[in-house]
C-alpha cells in the first residue's frame, strides 16, 4: 500500500468522528502524508547524493527560510531547541513532535508550510 492510499484510509476513518470537521480532516490528512513520507523515506526517495535526512532538513530550512526571512528562521530554530528540545537533526526521527511544535508556535497558519514542505517533497520523491 503505498503512502497516497494509507492516507485516503486514514481521511475514510477519521471522518466517522464528529469531533473533526471537514477542515480539520483535511489539516491531518495532509500532515499524516508528510509524516508518512518522513517516516517511508527508504522506499520513497532515490539515492542521492545527499541523504535523505540531509535532503529533509534542507528543503525544510530553505522552505522557512525563504516563507519567514533568515532573522526569524534562527529565533524559530532558537525557540525549537529551548521550548520542545528539537534540533533540526531530530526531524527525521520525531516528525509527529516537530510538526506539533511548528502549529503550537504558528497555530493554523502552520498549514500554508506544511503544503509548502509537503510540495518539494513530492518533487524530490520517486512515485
Amino acid at each position: 500500500m503505498n503512502i497516497l492510499t494509507e492516507s485516503c484510509n486514514y481521511q475514510i476513518n477519521i471522518s466517522n468522528d464528529n469531533y473533526f470537521n471537514a477542515k480539520n480532516i483535511k489539516l491531518c490528512v495532509e500532515r499524516k502524508i508528510l509524516i508518512d513520507l518522513i517516516k517511508m523515506h527508504e522506499k520513497v526517495f532515490a539515492q542521492e547524493k545527499l541523504s535523505f535526512e540531509n535532503a529533509l532538513i534542507n528543503i525544510i530550512e530553505s522552505k522557512l527560510q525563504e516563507t519567514l526571512g533568515d532573522a526569524v528562521f534562527q529565533a524559530i530554530k532558537n525557540y525549537l531547541e529551548e521550548k520542545f528540545s528539537l534540533k533540526f537533526n531530530d526531524i527525521v526521527k520525531k516528525p509527529e513532535e516537530f510538526f506539533i511544535a511548528l502549529e503550537k508556535i504558528f497555530g493554523k497558519s502552520v498549514c500554508t508550510i506544511e503544503k509548502l514542505i509537503l510540495k518539494e517533497i513530492q518533487g524530490k520523491a520517486k512515485f
